[in-house]
């Protein structure tokens, strides 16, 4: 502190600034899954039809996300190690609970990643059909103009 500064003591919340990271990384995979959701009944339902060329890319950058977290996911492994904190009842449960969050399934970092993973996988599935469906509807057009030109 300098030139006569006070400091303000307040009492501190454990976990709140852990907690509030989590909460909205999963709430943005909420919706981002509900994106996708969305994506997927779109092209079911006909509305969206998506040019190959276009589908590439957006497979691109989807496959490269999806290999990004890959790599995130191998190295989470690491995070599952338990600290050395001590051979004693406070330092095995402060391991055991760092180790947990970091790993297990649910709200750790790595149940959040496998379920972002999973999204990625929908949005790429979505996408690949909504080429599919342009592509059909390519074809259908292509054979409609044959057929009116063969009549003519």
């Amino acid at each position: 502190m300098s030139g006569g500064e006070e400091a303000e003591l307040r009492p501190m919340q454990v976990g709140t600034e852990q907690a509030q990271p989590m909460m909205a990384a999963k709430q943005r995979l909420q919706a981002s899954a509900a994106a996708v959701g969305t994506l997927r009944t779109d092209v079911a339902a006909g509305r969206l039809k998506l040019d190959p060329e276009a589908g590439r890319e957006v497979q691109d950058l989807l496959t490269e996300q999806l290999d990004q977290v890959d790599a995130w996911l191998r190295r989470s492994d690491d995070l599952g190690r338990r600290a050395p904190l001590g051979q004693n009842p406070v330092g095995e449960a402060m391991a055991g609970k760092f180790a947990d969050r970091a790993t297990s399934e649910g709200d750790s970092f790595t149940g959040v990643l496998t379920q972002y993973r999973q999204v990625l996988d929908e949005a790429q599935d979505a996408v690949a059909e909504a080429m599919r469906r342009y592509q059909t509807a390519d074809e259908h057009a292509v054979d409609m103009f044959q057929n009116l030109k063969s009549q003519l």
